[in-house]
């Protein structure tokens, strides 16, 4: 295959897309460190519901034994006939009742998203080591490689310069001899 040639109008056009690769890859970096830091929160908060949870089963099962005492001892302590008295004694123990499965499902739906959790967050870090990889090793690359092409241009200039026999003032100078345009490129 036959090298084609390059039509390139504007060093500093190389020079500012260099800069602008340079400033990408230090926000994507600052990108990906907060990235990570904000992706230890749902694993610390999972872990704290981790702790919370079979505490209040705990406390439930304590409040569902006072309450079925409380009931207990307010059957016994009236007649027969009076056993409606002890409403209060019965909504107490159907609501501890109520906290205690609540608090056990809730124990049950922990260790399920814990599990999800941790699985989203390693598939994660997965792709944000990807991306690191890139910014480490193609990224740098190619901004090497950016800035090699605008110092070989620049040589090249200097020389077409000399070869025609005149001096130019300007040491980095835009266009191209023979480019077009002011420098942008086409």
């Amino acid at each position: 295959m036959a090298a084609r040639a390059a039509n390139i109008t504007s060093i500093e056009a190389i020079r500012l897309f260099t800069t602008a690769m340079m400033a990408f890859e230090d926000g994507a970096e600052d990108a990906a460190v907060q990235l990570e830091l904000e992706a230890r929160r749902p694993v610390a908060w999972i872990d704290e519901l981790s702790a919370y949870w079979p505490k209040e089963v705990r406390k439930a099962s304590d409040n569902l034994s006072e309450a079925r005492v409380s009931l207990e001892k307010c059957e016994l302590t009236i007649n027969a006939e009076d056993r409606r008295s002890c409403i209060d004694e019965r909504k107490a123990l159907e609501k501890a009742k109520r906290r205690l499965r609540l608090a056990e499902e809730k124990v049950q739906a922990v260790r399920r998203w814990k599990v999800q959790i941790r699985k989203e967050v390693e598939e994660f870090q997965v792709q944000i080591a990807k991306l690191r990889q890139f910014l480490e090793s193609d990224l740098v690359r190619s901004i090497t490689s950016l800035k090699r092409m605008s110092e070989a241009l620049e040589q090249y200039v200097q020389r077409s310069i000399a070869q025609e026999g005149g001096e130019t003032q300007d040491p980095h100078p835009s266009p191209l001899p023979g480019g077009e345009g002011t420098g942008a490129a086409p």
